[in-house]
């Protein structure tokens, strides 16, 4: 007896003494503890990230009960649209293979981020901003009306010295694999070939005449600052944590960094697409929250659903087999954020931005489309009817080794074909990939069609018939 208690003790003993089993840290704690690590919160106070998840926290629920409200008017409009639509082009919905991640499995910026319970204190998802900047956004304060920028890109009255009119600065943190610095510097070499900014790598931020420094560094999740900071620090962090060594990503990163906010916060956003907030994550509806119009200006660029910048199609979704943004032109719809690289609205943004435009000798490609700045014979083909007469087209087939449907998915993500038939050739084009699509007899706007392939994965063939027609 006495024997069988004095084992019964030890092992209670035993089981106290175990050690309590650490609880991942996730959201606002886990970007203090890996900012904290490369010495990130410089000038910060140490409860940074936690009065942003306040703020956050604070306003999130006022601001996605009035996207929910205008969405939900709006979708008996946006239905019956679509179905007379359909009736009018006489085509059908474009049945897509079920949403997949992307190449060997990767999530998205969203999905990455929102796993680590960092979108609580990143706004948009992705956007390491100030409480000055997020009452900017929310709208919560005045600025001098003089000093307002109407910008895709960060809003404040510290333009232009919130942008990289030096040029940027960049360094690489130890804590990066051969990976990551692959990634960046093809995305640097991406928007340094398309655009007048220009990116200089440096070893440390006293190495560097310009301040502050780009420091890419793998943290915990994808995020970047918008825009330059003024603040007098002398580092910037670009995190490209785990999941995040994409050149794509790098590109959307850089991209914020250098002052562009996401594509569909654009205060004209919903002209373009539909939000079907019911199978939006009632938590995160606040990411969909628009810019007003009297700080958003996009150098007469349409909006772009291919946009670098752009989300997915099922961004922030509770069924993620099934889009929570729609375009307006159901045909469109295979279009929506499905770019690898900076497209042109992107990049003509930034060179009106940083007025690159003002410094190079550009020349026109037809109909309002500009040559690239760095490398001005990279022109595109068109087809042309004559004059008074526009062009009729439909794809017969796209896919590869003879299978015309070996490219049909979501976002046409392995590859298709481009076709610009609007009048305003300078946003991505339509995407077609799938069977479905085949034979939809389409007519172009003016005299002007545009067609490109596009490839991710091995090749891709098509055919296309088309004639010219009469007005």
């Amino acid at each position: 007896m006495h024997s069988a208690f004095a084992l019964l003790v030890v092992f209670l003993a035993f089981v106290y003494a175990l050690p309590t089993p650490s609880i991942p840290l996730k959201g606002a704690a886990l970007l203090t503890q890996t900012k904290e690590k490369v010495g990130g919160l410089t000038g910060l106070s140490p409860d940074h990230y936690e009065k942003i998840a306040d703020f956050i926290n604070a306003n999130k629920d006022r601001i996605g009960a009035k996207i929910k409200a205008v969405h939900e008017k709006k979708k008996e409009e946006f239905l019956k649209k679509k179905e007379e639509d359909k009736k009018k082009r006489k085509v059908k919905d474009v049945p897509v293979k079920p949403f997949t991640k992307k190449p060997k499995g990767r999530p998205s910026i969203a999905d990455i981020n929102g796993a680590l319970g960092l979108d609580e204190a990143l706004w948009d998802g992705d956007q390491d901003l100030t409480i000055d900047q997020l009452k900017d956004v929310y709208g919560l304060i005045d600025t001098t009306p003089s000093l307002r920028r109407k910008r895709q890109t960060k809003v404040d009255s510290a333009y232009p010295a919130d942008t990289w009119t030096q040029g940027v600065p960049y360094m690489f943190d130890s804590s990066l694999t051969t990976d990551h610095i692959n990634a960046v510097k093809a995305a640097i070499a991406f928007w340094q070939g398309n655009t007048c900014v220009k990116f200089t790598q440096v070893t440390s931020p006293s190495n560097s005449a310009v301040s502050p420094v780009i420091r890419f560094y793998v943290g915990s999740g994808c995020f970047s600052s918008i825009g330059r900071l003024t603040s007098g620090v002398t580092t910037q962090d670009i995190s490209l944590g785990s999941g995040c060594q994409y050149t794509d990503i790098a590109a959307h990163e850089i991209g914020h960094a250098l002052g562009m906010f996401h594509g569909q916060v654009r205060y004209d956003r919903d002209n373009w697409v539909w939000l079907d907030t019911a199978n939006i994550i009632p938590a995160k509806m606040y990411n969909f929250q628009i810019v007003d119009s009297s700080v958003n200006y996009n150098y007469g660029m349409r909006y772009d659903t291919r946009s670098i910048m752009h989300y997915e199609a099922n961004a922030f979704a509770v069924n993620k087999s099934s889009p929570t943004i729609y375009a307006n032109d159901f045909l469109a719809q295979l279009a929506i954020g499905g770019s690898r690289i900076p497209t042109f609205t992107d990049v003509t943004l930034i060179n009106n931005l940083y007025k690159c435009y003002d410094l190079t000798v550009t020349k026109t490609v037809g109909n309002g489309q500009y040559a690239e700045t760095q490398n001005a014979s990279k022109c595109t083909w068109w087809i042309k009817a004559p004059a008074g007469q526009k062009v009729e087209f439909y794809l017969q087939r796209v896919g590869y080794d003879g299978a015309d449907d070996a490219q049909c998915a979501e976002e046409c993500h392995w590859g298709g074909v481009d076709v610009k038939w609007d009048s305003d050739k300078k946003p991505e084009g339509y995407r077609f990939c799938c069977p479905d699509q085949y034979y939809w007899s389409q007519v172009s706007n003016n005299e002007l069609l545009v067609v490109q392939a596009f490839t991710y994965y091995y090749y891709t063939d098509f055919t296309l018939t088309y004639r010219a027609v009469l007005q």
